[in-house]
């Protein structure tokens, strides 16, 4: 037997370099060996998943998990034991692969290390962790912050039938008889698929890179690393311990930007729903500036108004050119400096995938736009999918948002298809196809927020990233929110049927997502966006999805947890996008003002109640963050009550001393709530 040990973490293996346990203050857990696999020529080499090809995947595509109840068996050529670290050894046809484990203060790291053993260069596809405890009673697993948002029983599960997240997922907690099991995993390089299913009496937990590459004779690749780590009761909060490690790897929040305010989301010809029917250039689209301060704007999202064919605004030919249907360069420096004026800030909204390929920039630099296995272009949308990470590229980019800062004196960024691009088969340099993923999406996002920062603006960067992981911490100013997004698309129905299972459900997400991500992390918060509205997930309108009560009580709530709100035009004036119905300007701009007015600024701490009841309750905890757009910030601690219901509601038992702030129905501080009400209540000392 071998065991690795220090203070906090006991690590059992056997002679074959097999994980047999995990101990940690007087909690033992049977553990079933850390497997791989991984595609090799087409082929899985272990056979524990089904083989799925990459080749053809969209930027959205994750690596699925399809289990094939295969067992794990290989035999290892070698195991060294040396200190804190342990490596296991496997020699496979045209392959050797290490399994490295090291054991740090409170955790145990897994890498894997892949060696070409062959004479020819091996085409690779994926490559899969698979953890194995020995047990499925008592075993509860979720994925904090992620969608699906729910905790699954292990016993319960269908047997080899995973349960996989919508979002690359770094984090998953499972509460175990006696404690807790956490494990992480984080790969620079590559998305990746999250899943965990049931396999006999184990329970298996799966991170699956979507590695893809030519590796060639005698090179070695390294994919991703696993972390495990366990909590006992008595030493706080299991969750938290992801934000620990997280912060112990060197991820953090940046705090120099703007993280504050409320944003619009709009486009000078109308929005993506109506099909563009306003026509206004930015000239025009100017006069309704000062109605959006009114309501409470402080941030205008910009959909793209750079030169475009008729495929759409998305499509753009030449992102230095402003559309002369949205009025040019005057058009668009007009707007600007009318909206500074007004106090407001302005995001250009970056189309970086690439044009069509017959335009210049992709025309004239080839070695920019992203290749398929034969050599022909990769494309998506009509487009070419660019290398985000050629250093040409990149201060290509820089340079384009520093020309439109001092051109226009645009303040920050929404990035689009901020996650990467498709697999690039020619890539720069050192790096492997499957770079243009995650690597690259950090790498533009680092690039256009640099085009700011040689501006002299502070940062304000917006990356269309749907994935609550680390590695973009230190470039985000506003995580994306499309995690809360897909939690109400998951709960949609609930609202209407059981409003208290949905107000349960929605606590514990937010919950659980506040306790993972760094306290300075700061979230855009949405309903709907130009996507969504139009021909992704719902489709349709919060007030089309919720109805109107519901869906004030929905855009009460983004605006009263942590985070910036963001309304899509024509959620407050439905003859916007062609639609009828209440017209909602009023209580936007008394939400706001109320926000603003009531609310802890400069600080993200939400302590979140449980009440049992439709009625979400939460404290906004006061505090100091940089970022604030505000002179002066709330000091008071101030409880936030919500109805998700469509009847009135008695308020909950809550500990303390409430003097009423501001309600949504004008009553008392101690009167029942509202059908689809709110309430703030000042925490008296």
């Amino acid at each position: 037997m071998i065991a690795l040990k220090n203070d906090y973490l006991t690590c059992g293996f056997d002679d074959a370099g097999k994980l047999t346990g995990l101990t940690h203050s007087g909690l033992t857990l049977p553990m079933g060996g850390l497997g791989f696999d991984f595609g090799c020529e087409e082929a899985m080499v272990n056979g524990l998943l089904e083989y799925e090809s990459m080749l053809e995947f969209r930027t959205w595509n994750l690596p699925d998990i399809r289990p094939t109840g295969k067992p794990f068996s290989l035999t290892p050529a070698s195991v060294e034991a040396s200190g804190d670290t342990l490596t296991v050894t496997y020699a496979l046809a045209d392959t050797s692969v290490q399994v490295i484990y090291r054991l740090h203060s409170q955790y145990l790291k897994a890498d894997l290390r892949i060696r070409n053993t062959s004479r020819r260069v091996l085409y690779l596809n994926a490559c899969a962790f698979l953890l194995s405890l020995s047990m499925t009673e008592g075993v509860v697993f979720d994925f904090p912050g992620n969608a699906p948002i729910y905790r699954c029983e292990s016993h319960l599960l269908e047997e080899r039938s995973p349960v996989q997240t919508g979002l690359i997922n770094f984090a998953v907690h499972s509460q175990v008889p006696g404690g807790h099991l956490n494990l992480m995993f984080l790969d620079k390089i590559e998305k990746w698929g999250c899943g965990v299913y049931r396999d006999g009496g184990e329970t298996k937990y799966v991170y699956d890179a979507g590695l893809e590459m030519d590796l060639a004779p005698g090179q070695v690749c390294e994919v991703g690393s696993l972390y495990i780590t366990m909590r006992v009761p008595g030493e706080g909060n299991p969750y938290l311990q992801f934000r620990e490690l997280t912060a112990s790897l060197g991820y953090a929040a940046t705090t120099q930007g703007i993280h504050d305010g409320v944003m619009y989301s709009c486009h000078p010809s109308g929005t993506m729903d109506a099909g563009f029917p306003l026509k206004d250039d930015l000239f025009q689209y100017a006069g309704y500036l000062p109605r959006l301060k009114e309501m409470g704007i402080d941030h205008v999202w910009l959909l793209p108004v750079f030169d475009h064919n008729e495929e759409g605004v998305y499509h753009s030919n030449d992102q230095s050119v402003i559309d002369k249907r949205y009025g040019g360069e005057e058009g668009c420096k007009y707007y600007c400096d009318r909206a500074h004026e007004l106090g407001m800030t302005i995001l250009f909204d970056y189309v970086p995938h690439g044009p069509a390929p017959e335009f210049p920039v992709a025309r004239d630099n080839p070695e920019w736009p992203s290749k398929r296995r034969d050599g022909s272009l990769q494309d998506e949308w009509e487009c070419v999918s660019m290398d985000y990470n050629h250093p040409g590229y990149q201060e290509y980019t820089t340079e384009l948002v520093h020309d439109h800062v001092n051109r226009f004196g645009v303040d920050g960024a929404r990035i689009d298809c901020a996650m990467g691009g498709l697999s690039n088969w020619r890539p720069y340099r050192g790096n492997r196809p499957s770079g243009n993923s995650v690597l690259a999406g950090v790498h533009i996002t680092e690039a256009i927020r640099e085009g700011f920062l040689r501006g002299g603006k502070p940062s304000f960067i917006l990356p269309e990233n749907f994935n609550l992981i680390p590695n973009y911490y230190h470039c985000t100013d506003l995580f994306y929110g499309m995690n809360l997004y897909r939690a109400f698309v998951e709960l949609e129905e609930l609202l209407k049927t059981d409003p208290a299972r949905y107000a349960a459900l929605l606590t514990d997400f937010l919950e659980r997502e506040s306790w993972i991500t760094p306290a300075d992390y700061h979230k855009m918060r949405f309903l709907g966006n130009h996507d969504t509205v139009s021909w992704v997930w719902q489709s349709k309108r919060a007030v089309d999805c919720y109805g109107v009560g519901g869906a004030k009580a929905l855009f009460a709530l983004i605006s009263f947890i942590d985070g910036v709100p963001m309304i899509y035009q024509g959620d407050e004036d439905p003859t916007i996008c062609g639609h009828t119905g209440e017209n909602l300007t009023g209580f936007f701009t008394e939400l706001f003002a109320r926000r603003k007015r009531f609310l802890p600024r400069g600080s993200n701490e939400t302590t979140y109640l449980h009440t049992g009841t439709p009625v979400m309750a939460f404290f906004r905890e006061p505090g100091q963050s940089a970022g604030s757009v505000y002179e002066t910030e709330g000091t008071d601690r101030v409880l936030v009550l919500i109805n998700l219901s469509d009847t009135q509601q008695p308020i909950p038992r809550t500990e303390g001393r409430f003097s009423l702030l501001a309600d949504s129905d004008g009553r008392t501080a101690q009167a029942p709530l509202a059908p689809y009400g709110y309430r703030l209540l000042k925490a008296e000392a």
